[in-house]
C-alpha cells in the first residue's frame, strides 16, 4: 500500500499525543521494578515486561536474547575522616560517599592531599606527598585548559602511589552519582586504575579543608567481580517491499546499582516501546506499512561498559572465521536513544557522514526543523559505538549532551533519577518524530542509499588515533 504521508503523519502524531502509554511504561521500568542493574532479577524482570508489552501491541518475534556479563556488587563503602589529636580537636566523621562503578575492594588509610583537578602545574608542589595519600580532585575540566581525561588522570594517581581518589559531585544538594573510572574505548568493564569514590559538594569542601590541616582519613569499600546472565530485547515490524533489510531502534534498560533510571534510560527505553507500538498501530489501523523492516532492540547491561550492544553485534553481524559469513546483513542505519528526558528532540548526529544528505532530506520532508550532523570522534558513551565499531552506520539523537538541557538531567545514575525527573509531554513528541522518520526511512528505495564501504580496519585505527581524546559536542 502506497503511503499517504500527510495522513500517516497526522494520525502518528495524534496517537502519540493522545493515546499514549509513555507514564504506563516509565512508571512500570522504574517505580514497580525500580533499579535494573545488568545481570540481576530485576534487569530480567523488566526484560520479560519489555517483550509482553511488544507482544501485546502486535510486534513479530519479540523475544529476549540472554548473554554473560561481567558484573560488580558493592555492599557497602565509607569515607571516614580521623579525629583531630590536637587539643580540642574535632572528633571523627563519615563523608558522603558512593564508589565509581567497578571499584576494587579497598580499606586504605592515608594523609588527605589535594590535587585541584590533578593537572601537571597542581600536581608538581605536592608531588613528593602523593605516595600513600588520599587525595581529593575534581574531575570536570580545568578552565580554559586543554582538557585531559579523568580516566587519564586517575591513571596518573595510580602511577605516583595515591591510594584512593575522592572528587566532589559538581552540584550542590548532597548528590552523589556512580561514574566510570576507564575510558569506554577501551573496552575493559572492570578495570579500574585506581579506587576512585564520589562525595558530596559540601562534604567535598570540608575534606580540602582537612587536606589544608593535614589531616588523614579512612577509605573502605567492600566489592566483588563476578559472572552473570543479563538480556536484551528484540522485536520487529516486518518492511512490505525490502523485508530482507532492516534499519534498528535501540536503547538501554538497565539502570547503575541503586537507580530508578527514568531518565537514563527508561526515557530512551520507553520512547523505543512507543515508537513500536505507534507503527504496528498505523499497520493496523491504516493498512500502511514499513518499506523496509523496523527492529526494535533494547540492550542490557550498558551501564558495565555496553556489554550488551557488543553481545547483540557479535550474535548477529559478527563474521564468522570459519566461512567468512555473517548471520545476517547489517542494518541500514542504528538509531540510539539514551536519556531522552534531558531535552527535546533536535535532530540526529550521525557517527559517520556518508548518510547525511540522505537523513537530513527526510528530515525536511518532515517541516519540523530537524537538523542532521556529524559528530567529530567514535563517542563511545552509548550503545551505537559497538555497532559503529563493527562498521554500521550509527547514530544518536541531537538532545541532552549539545543544547537544552534541562536541569533535572544531573540526577543520572544515582538514587534521584525518578519519575519526576522526564516531561511525558516532550517524550511524546519523540515518538511521534520518530516514528515519522522512522517510515520515511523505510521506504527509501535502496538504490538510494549509500553504499556501506565502511572498513572495520579503518574504524580500529580511527579508535586508535582518538584514544584519550575528549569527545567534542559542540
Amino acid at each position: 500500500m502506497a503511503i499517504d504521508w500527510r495522513t500517516a503523519d497526522r494520525w502518528l502524531m495524534g496517537e502519540a499525543m493522545t493515546n499514549t502509554l509513555i507514564a504506563d511504561y516509565i512508571n512500570t521500568l522504574c517505580d514497580d521494578i525500580g533499579p535494573r542493574w545488568g545481570g540481576t532479577e530485576a534487569e530480567r524482570r523488566a526484560a520479560d515486561f519489555i517483550v509482553s508489552t511488544q507482544n501485546k501491541h502486535g510486534l513479530r518475534d519479540a523475544h529476549v536474547e540472554e548473554f554473560p556479563v561481567r558484573t560488580w556488587e558493592n555492599p557497602s563503602a565509607s569515607i571516614t575522616v580521623l579525629a583531630d589529636a590536637g587539643r580540642g580537636g574535632e572528633a571523627q566523621w563519615e563523608a558522603d560517599v558512593r564508589p565509581c562503578l567497578f571499584c576494587p575492594p579497598v580499606d586504605v588509610t592515608g594523609p588527605l592531599v589535594d590535587v585541584g583537578y590533578g593537572m601537571e602545574h597542581e600536581i608538581g608542589p605536592v608531588r613528593a606527598r602523593l605516595k600513600g595519600a588520599i587525595v581529593i580532585m575534581s574531575m570536570g575540566f580545568e578552565p580554559f585548559t586543554p582538557p585531559r581525561l579523568a580516566s587519564l588522570r586517575l591513571e596518573d594517581m595510580n602511577k605516583l602511589g595515591v591510594k584512593a581518589v575522592i572528587s566532589p559531585h559538581p552540584e550542590g544538594g548532597r548528590r552523589t552519582s556512580h561514574g566510570s573510572a576507564n575510558d569506554w574505548r577501551d573496552g575493559e568493564p572492570d578495570y579500574v586504575p585506581v579506587p576512585w569514590l564520589q562525595t558530596t559538594r559540601e562534604h567535598g569542601t570540608r575534606l580540602r579543608r582537612r587536606a589544608s590541616q593535614g589531616r588523614s582519613a579512612t577509605v573502605r569499600v567492600a566489592a566483588r567481580l563476578f559472572d552473570a546472565t543479563s538480556r536484551n530485547t528484540a522485536c520487529e515490524l516486518p518492511g512490505s517491499l525490502w523485508p530482507e533489510e532492516h534499519i534498528i531502534l535501540g536503547a538501554h534498560h538497565d539502570t547503575t546499582p541503586d537507580s530508578p533510571g527514568s531518565n537514563d534510560n527508561g526515557s530512551g527505553s520507553s520512547v523505543t516501546l512507543e515508537t513500536a507500538r505507534l507503527l504496528a498501530a498505523l499497520e493496523k489501523e491504516t493498512g500502511m506499512r514499513p518499506g523496509r523492516t523496523l527492529r526494535f532492540v533494547t540492550f542490557g547491561s550498558e551501564e558495565q561498559t555496553l556489554q550488551g550492544s557488543f553481545a547483540y553485534v557479535r550474535r548477529h553481524y559478527e563474521t564468522h572465521e570459519r566461512n567468512r559469513t555473517a548471520p545476517e546483513p547489517k542494518p541500514r542505519l542504528m538509531i540510539n536513544l539514551d536519556e531522552l528526558g534531558t531535552g527535546n528532540m533536535k535532530g540526529v548526529a550521525l557517527v559517520f557522514p556518508e548518510l547525511r544528505p540522505l537523513v537530513q532530506r527526510e528530515m525536511d520532508s518532515m517541516s519540523e526543523g530537524l537538523r542532521c550532523h556529524v559528530m567529530a570522534q567514535l563517542d563511545a558513551s552509548g550503545d551505537m559505538y559497538p555497532f559503529a565499531k563493527a562498521g554500521i552506520p550509527s547514530s544518536m539523537l541531537w538532545r541532552w549532551r549539545f543544547v537544552g538541557r534541562h536541569p533535572d538531567a544531573a540526577f543520572g545514575h544515582a538514587s534521584t533519577d525518578t519519575t519526576d525527573k522526564v516531561r511525558v509531554r516532550e517524550l511524546k513528541e519523540y515518538a511521534g518524530l520518530l516514528s515519522r522518520l522512522l517510515l520515511r526511512l523505510s521506504h527509501v528505495p535502496p538504490e538510494k542509499w549509500p553504499a556501506n564501504r565502511l572498513s572495520t580496519r579503518s574504524i580500529a585505527k580511527r579508535i586508535e588515533e582518538e584514544r584519550g581524546s575528549v569527545v567534542r559536542t559542540m
